[in-house]
């Protein structure tokens, strides 16, 4: 039987329209425990939040059990967000789900030798849409086990201090 933890998602999106619908779908679906979604709206943001300095009184981002990805970002796009994570000694184990608009093979292909562990072209119609992040869901909460992030740990963690 598969244990089910409290899933966490860290969606990259920047498009407010596509967030507050992934957000209905995700809240909406039948997980067998609540997603909780933590959202950054540009790579900018991701990166930051990657290398920020350890503040005394600011609340640390706790691990995402996935990240779920938009590629075309304005500014740094998510190709800098994925290559980040997957060198990052926190998160270079997390699954990074790609949401894009592209259908393009060569950007399907670098993400996929990049270290994305699905990739999915998103749909401009609701329906498509809604059924392509429910799909999400059943596979990545409910099919699959995740690695279950430290109950302390954060981004911003150092690996040596979680190892004490």
């Amino acid at each position: 039987m598969n244990e089910i933890i409290n899933p966490s998602f860290l969606v990259v999106e920047d498009s407010d329209e596509d967030y507050a619908a992934l957000e209905r779908i995700v809240l909406r679906s039948k997980a067998p425990a609540p997603v909780r979604l933590q959202r950054c709206v540009s790579a900018e943001q991701v990166l930051d939040m990657l290398k920020a300095p350890l503040l005394p009184d600011r609340p640390l981002p706790v691990l995402p059990a996935l990240i779920v990805l938009d590629l075309n970002l304005p500014g740094v796009d998510g190709r800098s967000v994925l290559l980040a994570v997957r060198q990052h000694p926190r998160l270079k184990r997390t699954p990074v789900v790609i949401f894009s608009t592209s259908s393009s093979p060569h950007d399907i292909a670098w993400c996929y030798e990049h270290g994305a562990n699905s990739y999915h072209v998103k749909q401009t119609d609701y329906g498509s849409f809604k059924r392509a992040v429910e799909l999400l869901v059943d596979y990545w909460v409910e099919a699959v086990r995740l690695p279950v992030p430290p109950r302390s740990a954060s981004i911003l963690d150092k690996p040596d201090e979680m190892a004490s």
